[in-house]
């Protein structure tokens, strides 16, 4: 996702999340009239209902060219959420990004619990909390797990255990459908930004449930955790491995002419022993080279000797048949 920040139209994208989220998907024309009707502005056109539309996490195009709401877009989903702190007699829930819809849903407007006990909302203060009444949170430990679940416009929090999830098969394909919708918000860089890392997070999830309208309406591990290896490109274990590689007795060189198909087959077994490409070759490069002869200063090539210098041949003895 690439926004130019200074040319959002804050006040458009105000109106277009709130007429979306009071009545629904709607339509472009018609977004477009009632934009300028409210704004009094008659430079709001299709153009400016596109780019507000593109430079906002609460808002999505549905197939069908309506504009819709990421309420409804997530309705039915349950996110879910390790909690670093107790949660007994607890009101403010400290979050992550794998909860970041729900940051931005309640710092648009608050919402409601399903229970009718109240409301949540976020806090003008910069943290990343959502605060609600007393009781709205399940008594849990520290390190466990809770289930955030959005149906028809409102908020249920539950308990979640770990062994409820589903298996592991499952849960790489929902991986990788997310980290597809990550990767196209990354315009294929491939590498992970912090700063834009919550929003990118929310639109690929938004997409994802587009294409998977039942993606994640049963507990799932959260999303920090499900997507480590996309979300956490900045900590990967790969990058201080090579930055400590990097000391005095080591090179670096550039390959090229690598037909594509050897690139795809390291990547993969790269990926698969939980190596960077680099460290993969080395080792490769490194267990071939040193398996052979050749490892030593065995001299020129031309006087080499494959056989031991101080052993000869053993003659080869004729073996009797007992038979006889």
């Amino acid at each position: 996702m690439d926004v130019d920040l200074s040319k959002i139209d804050h006040e458009l994208c105000l109106v277009l999340e709130r007429l979306t989220r009071e009545q629904g998907p709607l339509e472009g024309g018609w977004l477009v009239a009632r934009a300028r009707r409210e704004l009094r502005d008659a430079r709001v056109d299709h153009d400016a209902i596109v780019s507000a539309v593109d430079s906002s996490t609460l808002l999505a195009w549905l197939p069908t060219g309506e504009v819709a709401h990421l309420g409804e877009v997530l309705d039915g989903a349950i996110l879910t959420l390790r909690v670093r702190a107790g949660l007994a007699g607890r009101t403010d829930l400290w979050c992550s990004v794998s909860v970041q819809p729900l940051l931005n849903l309640a710092a648009c407007a608050p919402i409601p619990l399903a229970d009718g006990s109240g409301v949540v909302s976020r806090p003008d203060t910069g943290h990343e909390v959502l605060v609600g009444p007393p009781g709205w949170l399940p008594p849990v430990d520290r390190y466990e797990v809770i289930g955030l679940r959005l149906g028809g416009g409102r908020l249920s929090v539950e308990r979640v255990d770990e062994a409820s999830y589903p298996d592991l098969e499952e849960q790489q394909r929902v991986k990788e459908l997310l980290v597809k919708h990550y990767r196209l918000e990354r315009w294929f860089v491939g590498e992970d930004d912090l700063a834009s890392r919550p929003a990118e997070v929310v639109r690929a999830l938004a997409h994802a449930r587009l294409e998977d309208p039942h993606l994640l309406c049963a507990p799932h591990p959260p999303l920090e955790e499900l997507l480590h290896l996309a979300l956490r490109k900045d900590e990967e274990h790969h990058y201080w491995r090579d930055y400590a590689a990097q000391v005095e007795g080591t090179s670096s060189f550039w390959v090229g002419g690598m037909p594509d198909a050897l690139h795809h087959e390291l990547s993969a077994r790269a990926r698969l022993y939980g190596m960077s490409f680099d460290q993969y070759v080395v080792a490769v490069l490194g267990q071939a080279a040193w398996r052979t002869p050749f490892a030593e200063d065995m001299g020129p090539w031309q006087d080499w000797d494959p056989s031991p210098p101080d052993q000869e041949a053993a003659p080869v003895v004729a073996i009797s048949d007992p038979a006889r």
